[in-house]
C-alpha cells in the first residue's frame, strides 16, 4: 500500500513527530510457535487441505481485496453484500453467489474485511460497520500510542507501537481468534498478504509459507497477521517472525519441483518466488522474518494467486485440486481496487511543484503503473490456467473483473471518492457511499453481467 504512506502522514504527523523525538530501540515480539516436523501430506491452513474439505461447484470464484485503509475495507464489504444479494442456480438449487467464493486474497485495509468474513461469516453483515468501518480506529490507535502510560510501558519493555495495534485489533475486532479458528470456520480460504523486508518479496500467511520457517500457523493470531499486512512503513514498526531449523529434514516436494521448473524454463518470476521461499533456509544468520504492509509488494492482492500457482505447478494443482470432479465450468477473479488519484497543480503554472505535490505524483505513478502491470499479468495467466485445467472437449471460461474508481463518469462523484483518505477513520456517509458504489460497480461491469447471464443469476 505504497500510496497509503502519503495519505496517512497528515493524519499521523503529530504521532510521527513524537516518535522521532522520543525514539528508542524496540525489540520485536515473537509469537509464532516452532513446528517439530512437517507432515508428508496436505496439512494446516493451506490450499490443498482447504480443497479437501470444500467440494468445488461449477464456478471457481476468487476475490482480491486491495489496500487503502478503511476505504478498501468498505469497498470490499460492499462487494460481499452484492454477492450475498445475488441468487444463482447451482448444485440443483438456488443459492447465493457469495457461497460460490472459494478464496479471498487480501492486502492491508482489505485484509480486515477478508479476515473478518473468513472468521465470522454472515455475522459481518450484522456488526462489521460498527466494529470497524464506522469506528474511529485511527483515533483509538493514536490515543494508545500517544498516551503517557502506553509510552512508558513501551519504553520499559522496549516493545514496538505496532504491538498496541495488534492488541487493539485482537481485542476489539478479531476477539483472540487464531488460524486454527479460521480453518474451523469452513469458509473460503483467506490469503492474508504482507511484505518481507529480508527476502524482499511477498509473504502469505498459509502453512506452506510457515513450513519453510519450521513454524505452526495454527496457533498464530489472525490480528497479528492483519497488523503485518497493514503495517505501513515508518508509521508502524514491522512484525517479526522467527525461523527455526529443527524440522528441515528435507525440502517439500513442491518446492524441489518448483526449483527444477525454474532451472528448466528460465522463468525469472518463478526463480524469484523459489528464492524467497528458500531464503531463511539458506541464510541462518538472519533468522527473523521482518514483515510490513503487503501493498509494498502488491497493492491489489492478486500476485499471490500467480505465486501459488507457479510454486505449486498450475497444471498439477489444477487437475488434482481445482477440477478433480470435472465439474468446474468457469474460473472467476474479481479484483476490488480501492486506490485513488490525488489531484495536484503540477503543470498548470511555471511554478515548480512542492515536495508534497511531487511525492503525491510519484507515488501515484508508481502505484498505478504497477497495478496495471499486475492486472495484465493475471488476465493473461488466467486464460492460460483455464485452458490448462479444461477437460477434453470442454473449455473452462475465464472471467477477470476489476472494480475501481476509474470507471466513474460523474466529475463530482470522481472528486468525492478521490478525496476519501487512506486512513482508519471515515465518516459514516463515506462508508455508506463506498458500500453502495461497490454494488453499482459490479452491476455495471460488462464482464460481471456476462458472468451473471452464464450462471443464470438474479438480484434479490
Amino acid at each position: 500500500m505504497t500510496i497509503a504512506i502519503k495519505r496517512l502522514i497528515p493524519a499521523f504527523m503529530l504521532t510521527a513527530v513524537v516518535m522521532l523525538m522520543t525514539a528508542c530501540a524496540s525489540i520485536g515480539k515473537i509469537e509464532n510457535q516452532p513446528l517439530a516436523h512437517i507432515p508428508g501430506g496436505p496439512h494446516g491452513y493451506s490450499l490443498e487441505k482447504h480443497a479437501e474439505g470444500h467440494e468445488r461447484g461449477e464456478t471457481e470464484l476468487v476475490l482480491a481485496f486491495s489496500g487503502g485503509g478503511t476505504r478498501a475495507g468498505a469497498l470490499s464489504y460492499g462487494v460481499l453484500k452484492e454477492l450475498r444479494d445475488t441468487t444463482i442456480y447451482s448444485k440443483g438449487q438456488n443459492q447465493r453467489m457469495l457461497d460460490e467464493v472459494d478464496r479471498i486474497s487480501s492486502v492491508s485495509g482489505g485484509s480486515f474485511t477478508a479476515a473478518y468474513y473468513g472468521l465470522f461469516g454472515d455475522r459481518i453483515f450484522e456488526d462489521y460497520e460498527q466494529v470497524f468501518l464506522k469506528k474511529n480506529v485511527q483515533a483509538d490507535l493514536k490515543d494508545l500510542v500517544l498516551s503517557f502510560t502506553g509510552f512508558i510501558g513501551r519504553t520499559i519493555k522496549a516493545t514496538s507501537r505496532t504491538e498496541e495495534a495488534v492488541r487493539y485489533y485482537d481485542k476489539n475486532i478479531f476477539h483472540g481468534k487464531t488460524f486454527a479458528d479460521l480453518e474451523k470456520s469452513k469458509g473460503p480460504l483467506i490469503l492474508i498478504n504482507a511484505s518481507d523486508l529480508n527476502s524482499r518479496s511477498q509473504f502469505v500467511f498459509i502453512q506452506p509459507q510457515f513450513d519453510v520457517l519450521c513454524s505452526d500457523l495454527s496457533t498464530f493470531k489472525v490480528a497479528r497477521a492483519v497488523a503485518a499486512s497493514s503495517a505501513v512503513p515508518i508509521l508502524f514498526d514491522p512484525i517479526l517472525l522467527q525461523s527455526n531449523s529443527d524440522c528441515h529434514v528435507s525440502k517439500a516436494t513442491w518446492l524441489r519441483d518448483a526449483e527444477e521448473r525454474a532451472r528448466r524454463s528460465d522463468d525469472k518470476r518463478l526463480e524469484e518466488y523459489v528464492e524467497s521461499m528458500n531464503y531463511y533456509v539458506e541464510h541462518p544468520e538472519r533468522p527473523y522474518v521482518t514483515l510490513v504492509d503487503g501493498g509494498v509488494t502488491d497493492n491489489l492482492g492478486v500476485r499471490t494467486l500467480h505465486r501459488v500457482a507457479q510454486l505449486k505447478g498450475a497444471g498439477r494443482l489444477g487437475y488434482s485440486k481445482l477440477n478433480r470432479n470435472n465439474r468446474v465450468k468457469r474460473f472467476v477473479i474479481i479484483v476490488v481496487n480501492a486506490s485513488t488519484s490525488t489531484p495536484t497543480d503540477i503543470g498548470k503554472t511555471r511554478q515548480l511543484p512542492s515536495i508534497g505535490n511531487s511525492f503525491n505524483a510519484l507515488t501515484d505513478m508508481q502505484l498505478h503503473l504497477y497495478n496495471t502491470e499486475t492486472n495484465e499479468l493475471l488476465k493473461s495467466e488466467l486464460k492460460k490456467w483455464a485452458k490448462l485445467v479444461s477437460p477434453p472437449g470442454r473449455t473452462i471460461k475465464p472471467y477477470y473483473i476489476e472494480l475501481d474508481f476509474t470507471s466513474l463518469k460523474d466529475p463530482a462523484e470522481i472528486a468525492f471518492f478521490n478525496s476519501i483518505p487512506t486512513s482508519f477513520s471515515l465518516e459514516a456517509e463515506q462508508v455508506d457511499r463506498l458500500v453502495e458504489l461497490a454494488g453499482r460497480l459490479m452491476r455495471d461491469h460488462p464482464e460481471y453481467q456476462k458472468l451473471l447471464r452464464d450462471m443464470g443469476a438474479r438480484k434479490n
